[in-house]
């Protein structure tokens, strides 16, 4: 909203009614004045060429509530109720009239007349010409501080269907052209050409994840190592507007590095891993001496030749 137009568009407005109204007008006449030159600004409001759809309807709006207020106000205005007519005199009888002398009674009419037509012109209710208008322009000001202050109304959203859409028909035809013809450059050409498109002609920035953005997109941590650590890549690009919004976050891995693997003694008592990290079972106690078979082996053969091969059993 321009910045004090209710105010500066009263003063030719202004400036007609004080050539207009007396100093001190009836009420009548200043309510019909005020009315018909708020209507006009109105009206001038709602064509002004400078002024948006949205403020042309608040600029109008905003009169219309300052001419309900002014002129609604002045129609309250009333003047007092006249006093009771009094009663006519009796009719006098022809031989008074030629004593007063003809037409008495006439003059009699003619004083109280001008009695009432007195009292109306004392008790009808004036303006101040000067203190009304300037109450007016001081409640226009007040509507351009409102309106000022005021937030503009969010813009209309009407959904349009797909097929209506003549941009979005050809994007489909393009990519189903594509995928008929199984040419992978050719989808990669048109999604191009569309990212182009939406900086350009709509206001739509494609935002790549680069590590310093991580606001705008859903990040996924990998566990890495070596010279790949801190590598990053987009998985679905954000799209923001060029005022900052973001219509859609974005998703993006990095690649962080691997936690250090926990030390392990191995011991008799304390199962070692492999290099997976897998625990493994404890080795088999060690066999018996070798010296200790080898001198009882022979025995047994003995005792197995002297008794024909039968067992001995001592006691």
């Amino acid at each position: 909203m321009s910045e004090g137009y209710l105010g500066a568009a009263f003063q030719s407005a202004r400036t007609q009614l004080e050539l207009t109204l007396d100093d001190q007008p009836a009420t009548e006449q200043a309510t019909h004045a005020i009315r018909a030159a708020l209507t006009r600004l109105a009206r001038d409001a709602e064509t002004h060429p400078e002024l948006g759809a949205s403020e042309r309807r608040q600029a109008a709006a905003a009169v219309e509530l300052v001419r309900a207020a002014v002129v609604g106000t002045l129609a309250a205005v009333r003047a007092p109720a006249l006093p009771q007519p009094r009663p006519s005199p009796p009719r006098r009888s022809p031989f008074h009239a030629l004593l007063a002398g003809f037409g008495s009674e006439e003059e009699d009419r003619r004083r109280e007349r001008d009695r009432e037509e007195e009292l109306l012109r004392v008790r009808r209710p004036v303006a101040h010409t000067a203190s009304l208008l300037e109450q007016l322009h001081a409640a226009l000001e007040s509507a351009d501080r409102l309106l000022a202050e005021a937030e503009p109304p969010p813009p209309e959203k009407v959904p349009i269907a797909w097929h209506e859409d003549g941009e979005l028909v050809n994007l489909l035809r393009d990519l189903m052209a594509a995928h008929s013809e199984n040419d992978g450059e050719l989808a990669l050409r048109r999604i191009a050409r569309l990212r182009r498109e939406l900086s350009l002609r709509h206001d739509i920035d494609v935002v790549d994840f680069d590590g310093t953005n991580e606001g705008l997109f859903t990040l996924d941590r990998q566990p890495g190592g070596g010279p790949a650590t801190g590598d990053c890549r987009t998985v679905q690009p954000a799209l923001v507007l060029k005022g900052g919004r973001t219509l859609c976050r974005g998703e993006a891995t990095m690649s962080v590095a691997a936690p250090p693997a926990p030390s392990a003694q191995v011991g008799p008592d304390v199962p070692h891993t492999t290099g997976s990290g897998e625990p493994q079972p404890a080795p088999p106690p060690s066999a018996p001496h070798a010296e200790d078979t080898d001198e009882k082996a022979p025995a047994a053969d003995h005792d197995s030749k002297d008794n024909g091969g039968k067992e001995h059993h001592n006691g």
